[in-house]
């Protein structure tokens, strides 16, 4: 199998899911507009499809263990597509709903199998994962950005069926490849495990990692969802900020901090896991605090850093899983990482929707974010994780 046509199709997955899972959050201020419902209602409509990306990711890794992780990602790339044309064809709340319940479905199949479908396949792990997590980063920030001008230049239903078209091609492309053999329908790997542990060891270790997994997902997606209509409250009386202007700042939120990605998995291929781990989740705290009263152009800075420092740590976190559980079984363990994180989308879509609904503000919101953060930073600490520093460079 070519390796690294393999990374490509994951690469470019990343992008288009992490899209379709963020750029509802800028598209929905237009729909509120045009439809005059409230945006609480609306966001709503979200919260099964933010479910099924935890739900699915179960599944959808068990099925890329026992059949194909190649497979899996063909059928992820024409479900996005489809749903989000449906998306954008919704003349109704019910229309919407569904395309948007089916756009999670097929948005929970990336995760568990891509990552173990990457960590199989790469001599240098944290590389891989880091270059792979670029385009994730890329993924939300030129979404909304893309949403944005979509929008501003044609319409809603533009911004959902452009996406969805694109995702199809990408689609028949993976299939063209796997036709010619350049990637194969069978699972390969090239890892080699080493069990030092004990299973005490072991559980408690998974424990820590699936409950640090949930909060940081839960955190992660109250900022994702609420941060366009917090730029849209905190700078539309100092900037005039258009429908382009969130986009725009929600791209250089998450467009620029994949590259933190990057580095963060080259620290993990050379520096101990659980010290990358630890301190990049105690660097969220304080961010989250100043989200928390934040506005103009220090609200844009501050939402970057905690991007950053979140999206920093996630190689560490996937080759720390990866290091403590059967290597048959990855799949299925990186679908229940991805069911705790994702899993969490639906609690904070209804979360902010219930903090706005009551407030019309934030405040409470990420003050609760920062305190969060800060206890799983503790538990963190104490994951019983011995490792001497690796060969620098």
């Amino acid at each position: 199998m070519n390796s690294r046509l393999a990374l490509t199709f994951t690469s470019i997955g990343h992008a288009l899911m992490h899209m379709f899972a963020a750029f509802y959050f800028v598209i929905v201020l237009a729909i509120e507009e045009e439809w005059k419902i409230s945006y609480d209602e609306l966001i709503r409509l979200w919260t099964i499809g933010a479910l099924l990306i935890g739900l699915g990711a179960i599944p959808a890794g068990w099925l890329s263990d026992k059949w194909s992780r190649a497979g899996m990602m063909l059928i992820m790339f024409f479900g996005l597509g489809f749903s989000s044309i449906l998306c954008g064809l919704s003349k109704d709340k019910s229309f919407l709903f569904i395309g948007l319940t089916f756009l999670g479905l097929f948005c929970s199949i990336y995760h568990p199998v891509a990552i173990s479908w990457v960590v199989n396949l790469s001599s240098k792990t944290g590389k891989a994962l880091g270059v792979n997590g670029i385009f994730g980063g890329f993924g939300i920030g030129f979404g909304a950005l893309f949403a944005g001008f979509l929008i501003d230049k044609f319409s809603w239903q533009i911004a959902f069926i452009v996406p969805g078209i694109i995702s199809i091609i990408v689609g028949c492309s993976l299939l063209i490849v796997i036709l010619m053999n350049l990637i194969s329908l069978k699972n390969i790997s090239i890892i080699k495990k080493d069990e030092t542990y004990s299973k005490q060891n072991l559980l408690f270790i998974i424990l820590i990692l699936f409950f640090a997994m949930f909060a940081l997902g839960f955190t992660f997606q109250i900022l994702q969802t609420s941060a366009p209509k917090v730029i849209d409250l905190r700078l539309k009386d100092e900037f005039n900020i258009t429908k382009l202007g969130v986009g725009l700042s929600i791209a250089l939120i998450y467009g620029f901090t994949g590259l933190t990605t990057l580095i963060g998995g080259i620290m993990a291929d050379h520096f101990p896991l659980k010290r990358i781990y630890v301190i990049g989740i105690f660097a969220q705290v304080p961010c989250f605090y100043l989200i928390s009263t934040y506005s103009g152009l220090p609200l844009i800075l501050v939402c970057f850093f905690a991007v950053m420092f979140n999206s920093g740590i996630l190689s560490a976190e996937n080759m720390l899983l990866a290091k403590f559980t059967p290597q048959k079984n990855h799949g299925m363990m990186y679908g229940l990482k991805f069911i705790l994180a994702f899993g969490a989308g639906p609690l904070a879509v209804y979360y902010v929707s219930k903090v706005y609904e009551f407030t019309q503000e934030f405040y409470i919101l990420f003050i609760s974010c920062s305190i969060i953060v800060f206890f799983t930073a503790i538990l963190a600490s104490f994951l019983p994780v011995k490792e001497k520093l690796k060969k620098v460079f």
